[in-house]
């Protein structure tokens, strides 16, 4: 079975690798609520999140946290993820309807999160953990071209807001904290709501992140 060449462990319930692989067109009519992977994808999102950013705080100690969580946002993302999937090959065990989702670019990184999620219930955070530092950081993860990858989601927003005619202003506020550094924060605004919230250690960075969630918020897939 194709699933158990995948595994870097041996089994315990194969049934929850099936599911993983099922996408909501796809959904097992059963009474009650379908099967699909759709929980297990909610699941996985949150271990590889923990997971990365452990090994980013074991990494770099000495990035604060913002700048660890403009890090590991470049790595937790559809694109990342979708590509991470395609290398493991995880689109050929995908069961989807074809019109329905083909326009889901991130289709096959929604999948390697369930697969995650379901490998998490399977054998535990310890297991996943190591599965992650000693087969995907190595062989499928290259954390510093990731990492090197600057995504200008400020200018994205603002050709999103030309197509769409819509008009942009950032709103960014300057402080102090608590240890006499400054710090900014910035909203991304249209005329009548708030699209994005960022702070960071300068103006730049609180835009690109404000930018970057609102960019999420609109692009959810």
């Amino acid at each position: 079975m194709q699933i158990k060449k995948l595994l870097p462990y041996s089994p315990r319930n194969i049934t929850l690798y099936q599911i993983a692989f099922i996408t909501r067109s796809r959904s097992l009519p059963v009474p009650g609520e379908p099967i699909n992977n759709e929980r297990l994808e909610f699941l996985g999102d949150t271990v590889i999140s923990t997971i990365i950013s452990e090994h980013l705080y074991r990494l770099y100690p000495e990035k604060n946290e913002g700048e660890l969580s403009k890090l590991r946002s470049r790595i937790v993302n559809g694109n990342t993820l979708n590509e991470i999937a395609l290398k493991l090959k995880l689109d050929q065990l995908v069961q989807y309807t074809y019109h329905s989702e083909n326009q889901h670019k991130h289709i096959f990184g929604d999948v390697f999160e369930a697969f995650i999620g379901a490998l998490f219930l399977d054998q535990g955070y310890k297991k996943t953990q190591r599965y992650f530092n000693q087969i995907l950081f190595k062989k499928y993860i290259d954390l510093p071209e990731i990492l090197e990858t600057e995504t200008d989601f400020k200018s994205m927003m603002l050709v999103w807001a030309q197509k769409n005619h819509r008009k942009l202003f950032f709103v960014t506020q300057e402080s102090i904290n608590d240890n006499g550094k400054k710090v900014f924060r910035s909203l991304l605004q249209t005329k009548n709501s708030i699209l994005g919230e960022g702070n960071g250690n300068s103006k730049k960075e609180a835009e690109q992140i404000a930018a970057q969630k609102a960019w999420e918020e609109i692009h959810p897939d």
